[in-house]
């Protein structure tokens, strides 16, 4: 962990306008489960949905069994090895065994919240929710889930709409066969618009530098989904293409100002927007990233 103070207060605050959750899409096939493959989910497993306090992605412990490898496992939950490290930091050094829990991170379109005319039970695992201090029927519903009060309080057999903490509660659906890559947070509505525009600034731009070294974002800025950053030299308005060196995710975003002189290490070459981070799939406030203008 880093923590910044200020010695000044400046004009323009760098996080204001730092923004909100998304990832960058992957188009390739699904892993599909085979006869020669270990079952990861049955339908009789229950997927016990929890949220990381520092993303608030949707977390699944995965309790890896008999025959199941790490690259297996990534890609039947539409991910490769790479990213599975930011949730599981000791992965690197430490062999998985039967019986370790992998922490995988389930992306909301991948959780079946309405029944259709052909769902098939035998098809899908059951996810629950486990209720924390603060959190209500709404909450849980509309803002984590996006799906109806009406069937949380129905598949739940609730008489009122009242919770309690560590409650469990039935919030839908996932498929046995594994997450699609692409239903990985695919980018849409405004953001997918505002990056739209920027890419195409970008490529009217005509330049080329090219450029790598450290990323910083606060961690805990306000959400929402303006894809800004500073940078120290690029003047402001430019377009620069940032790339996560670890995982190979690009995002476009706009430069608003630049970094602060004798503020960061001279490694930092670009502060993002938490918006920028989380396409990047960033986990850490420092990350090392190339940067194209």
């Amino acid at each position: 962990m880093y923590t910044i103070k200020f010695l000044f207060k400046p004009k323009l605050s760098i996080f204001l306008l730092f923004g909100l959750l998304a990832l960058r899409p992957q188009f390739t096939t699904a892993a599909i489960l085979t006869d020669s493959m270990p079952a990861y989910l049955t339908y009789k497993d229950t997927v016990f949905i929890s949220l990381d306090p520092k993303t608030g992605e949707k977390i699944y412990e995965h309790t890896v069994q008999e025959g199941q490898t790490l690259y297996s496992l990534a890609r039947h939950y539409g991910l490769n090895e790479e990213e599975l490290y930011p949730y599981n930091p000791n992965l690197k050094s430490n062999a998985i065994g039967n019986g370790k829990k992998i922490r995988v991170p389930i992306p909301n379109v991948a959780i079946k919240r309405f029944k259709t005319a052909n769902f098939k039970r035998w098809q899908y695992a059951p996810v629950m929710f486990r209720v924390k201090q603060g959190d209500n029927i709404y909450k849980i519903a509309k803002t984590l889930f996006h799906m109806p009060i009406d069937s949380v309080v129905k598949w739940n057999n609730l008489k009122s709409p009242v919770i309690a903490p560590n409650q469990l509660l039935h919030v839908g659906w996932i498929n046995i066969n594994g997450v699609p890559d692409s239903m990985r947070a695919l980018r849409k509505g405004k953001i997918a618009t505002r990056e739209k525009a920027l890419q195409t600034k970008f490529e009217k731009q005509k330049t080329s530098k090219q450029q790598r070294g450290a990323a910083f974002w606060q961690t805990k800025g306000n959400s929402n989904t303006d894809l800004y950053c500073l940078h120290r030299t690029a003047p402001n308005g430019s377009i620069l293409e940032v790339t996560n060196m670890m995982n190979k995710k690009s995002v476009f975003a706009r430069v608003i100002g630049k970094i602060p002189d004798n503020y960061f290490g001279k490694d930092v070459i670009i502060i993002v927007a938490p918006s920028v981070a989380k396409l990047l799939g960033a986990h850490d406030a420092r990350f090392f990233v190339d940067v194209k203008s």
